[in-house]
């Protein structure tokens, strides 16, 4: 499953889009600039 949390180097990383979606914000990726934009809601 490609959303799960993985540990690397004793810190859990977790799926952006999972935390922020799951918390009522918008989550979307321009991969032109390779940045990430959150909106909450």
């Amino acid at each position: 499953m490609k959303d799960c949390p993985v540990i690397i180097k004793g810190h859990t990383m977790v799926p952006i889009r999972f935390i922020t979606e799951a918390l009522g914000a918008s989550v979307s990726w321009d991969s032109h600039t390779r940045s990430v934009t959150i909106i909450l809601q």
